[in-house]
């Protein structure tokens, strides 16, 4: 999860953006996950993608849940749940005679809870066992019990699921540990030590991804195109592996662009170059600055509202110098909730970055995304990258 990345609970009050849980079910390939994107349980889910995953405490077959209502997240790395979606109870991480507590930071909110292992099954994979994992939890180790800099680092912090839309986040980006972005701590049953502490890697919060036995070195997402005016609900595919199974293979024709060191890309709009750009499931819209495009007013305020479906080009260019145009187009963003659908392919909001590039979901709608994960070579390529077909 990158501090700067925009997830969709960012502007959720100015947007209605509300995530959202669902899914109905596993698909029947052994490396496929229903991707599903609706209204959701909550009510008022807009371009968020969900889909479950089997836990079970380490070791049993009978202490177990499936747990529906988790956000797909290509910008982050790990699994965490809310306690709240939790019906059984899994075992704590330790460091020495404490528990290890963990703040993952999300640009626009922060996710606090204690670590805990998990044997976990993803779609009809092998299960990944003793998997680390962050259960999301404003209360541990007691109600203010959190690290100061924690509560500092950001005005929201995640309480729970009916709060912030979803029952936890599946992220399946571009690390293996999600340590280079969040702190770890030490704590007690009252409190947790002010001073944070190494994580071993084996330890950390990791992509579940990599720890399957054949198809870790990525995923591809891919879902149909909806209307121009949006649909009531899609179901797509979230696909384990990348050129590791017959489903999984980058086609002919499609672009690999790798990341630099803070896994961006630069996009180029108008002559502007976006130097921290990056690819997000989570974000539920095409997240920049476009001085030519209105911005509504009131509510709906810093959604674009032009007057009519605008379309708009940008150059995507990875640090391998492999560069492609992108067209997409941003509709009236007061006249899309107003159709009273819940899955736009032209959403968007103006970012007030010089710098920052957010492709959310909308990019991912009509075409697949591949996503490799830090550690892997691609087609030739190290990871991490992603590959994609502009248009």
């Amino acid at each position: 999860m990158k501090p700067r990345k925009v997830m969709a609970f960012a502007i959720a009050t100015t947007l209605l953006v509300m995530l959202a849980s669902a899914n109905r079910g596993f698909a029947a390939a052994r490396n496929v996950m229903n991707a599903n994107i609706y209204s959701g349980p909550y009510g008022q889910a807009f371009n968020e993608p969900f889909g479950a995953i089997r836990i079970c405490v380490p070791g049993s077959t009978t202490q177990c849940q499936t747990v529906s209502g988790l956000l797909i997240d290509t910008g982050s790395f790990g699994l965490r749940i809310f306690s709240q979606a939790l019906t059984v109870h899994l075992p704590p991480e330790t460091s020495g005679p404490d528990r290890v507590g963990e703040c993952a930071f999300f640009g626009s909110f922060t996710a606090w809870g204690r670590l805990a292992t998990a044997d976990v099954t993803l779609a009809n994979e092998p299960k990944i066992q003793n998997l680390p994992v962050q259960v999301l939890n404003p209360n541990f180790p007691a109600a203010g019990g959190r690290p100061l800099d924690c509560n500092q680092a950001n005005a929201v912090v995640a309480q729970s699921p009916q709060q912030m839309g979803f029952n936890g986040i599946l992220g399946v980006g571009l690390l293996r540990y999600d340590g280079t972005y969040t702190n770890y701590y030490g704590c007690g049953t009252a409190s947790c030590d002010p001073s944070e502490i190494t994580q071993p890697l084996d330890l950390q919060v990791q992509n579940p991804v990599s720890l399957l036995p054949v198809d870790n070195n990525g995923v591809m997402l891919n879902f149909p195109l909806p209307p121009v005016n949006g649909a009531p609900a899609l179901t797509g595919q979230l696909v384990f592996g990348v050129n590791t199974e017959s489903n999984n293979q980058i086609p002919a024709g499609f672009e690999i662009y790798t990341t630099d060191a803070a896994l961006n890309f630069t996009t180029t709009v108008q002559g502007q170059d976006y130097t921290e750009s990056f690819i997000d499931s989570g974000s539920s819209g095409y997240y920049y600055t476009n001085p030519n495009l209105k911005v509504c007013p009131g509510y709906f305020h810093p959604g674009y509202c032009p007057p009519a479906l605008t379309n708009q080009q940008a150059t995507n260019t990875g640090s391998n110098d492999v560069s492609d145009q992108v067209n997409f187009a941003i509709a009236n963003t007061y006249g899309l909730f107003q159709s009273y659908n819940y899955v736009f392919s032209d959403l968007g909001a103006n970012l007030g970055s010089t710098t920052m590039f957010d492709w959310g979901l909308p990019f991912f709608l009509g075409r697949k995304v591949f996503v490799g994960i830090d550690g892997n070579t691609i087609s030739g390529v190290n990871a991490p990258l992603w590959a994609y077909k502009a248009n």
